[in-house]
This record gives C-alpha cells, sequence and structure tokens, in this order.
C-alpha cells in the first residue's frame, strides 16, 4: 500500500489568497486562477469581478497541463518546440501558454520528482500570469513546508 500526502483546501486557499492580494493591486486587469491536485481534480477557483470567461477556461487548462506535464506549462512549450510538436499532438487539451505552474516541493524541479498539482492564472500578459502563478506557488509551498527562503 502507497501513502502520499495530498494537497487540500487549505494549502489551495492560501495560493489563491497571494495571488488575489497581487492582482488587486491592478483592478482594471481581471484575473482568474486555478488550483487542482495531482489528478487533475479542481481543489479551488477564482475570478475577479470584471474577468471574461475565457480565463476561467484558461486558468483550468493551464493548472490541467502543469499536472499532466509535470512541468511548468512555460517548460512544456520549450520542451515542444525542441521537437517541433504542438502541443495537442501529445496531450488533447493541453497548452504550452505560460501562466501555468506545476506544485512540487522548493528545491525539487524535475519531472521526475512528486508533484502535488497545479496553479494556472489567465487574464493578463502570459509572463504576467506566469508571475501571478509562481507568487501562489510560494505561498502554497509556504503554508505546507515553511518558508523555503526564496
Amino acid at each position: 500500500m502507497f501513502e502520499k500526502q495530498v494537497l487540500g483546501l487549505r494549502e489551495a486557499e492560501a495560493a489563491l489568497q497571494a495571488i488575489i492580494k497581487e492582482a488587486s493591486k491592478d483592478l482594471e486587469r481581471p484575473v482568474a486562477a486555478a488550483i487542482m491536485d495531482d489528478h487533475c481534480e479542481t481543489i479551488c477557483m477564482m475570478r475577479m469581478d470584471g474577468a471574461i470567461p475565457m480565463f476561467n477556461y484558461m486558468a483550468l487548462k493551464k493548472a490541467r497541463t502543469a499536472v499532466i506535464t509535470r512541468r511548468d506549462t512555460r517548460a512544456w512549450r520549450e520542451w515542444l518546440d525542441t521537437r517541433n510538436f504542438q502541443a495537442n499532438d501529445l496531450v488533447p487539451d493541453t497548452t504550452p501558454v505560460p501562466g501555468g505552474v506545476f506544485v512540487v516541493k522548493p528545491g525539487e524541479v524535475s519531472p521526475t520528482k512528486v508533484g502535488f498539482g497545479g496553479i494556472g492564472v489567465s487574464g493578463r500578459t502570459s509572463d504576467e500570469d506566469e508571475a501571478l502563478a509562481i507568487v501562489g506557488l510560494k505561498a502554497l509551498q509556504k503554508s505546507i513546508w515553511g518558508d523555503s527562503s526564496d
């Protein structure tokens, strides 16, 4: 029998609260964010007032991609580019658009490491979405493992 740690609502909410706090510095540019566990089940998500439905869809898709590919969506795009593939050639309903991050224990970056889920953010530029997802990741990691000395 195997035992494993899984993300819970407390950790997911820590990530969302950090994303909301950071994104709220510019209320004119709303975002949506989603947190998924390692089986692509949505733990929780949010959308800021004014966020369009596409942002919800893309936040979920980015989180799902991070979980399925076991890497951040930017790294997925880079991996695909080196092999001349499109995202859907290999895994349907994934996206190589930055803004999705793979949840791992701080310091573990390889796709072969144990992953706990994914965070997806959508609504701004892909670089800004990714930065917000990383804010959420750091808050989530801190809620589980304590201060990881960024």
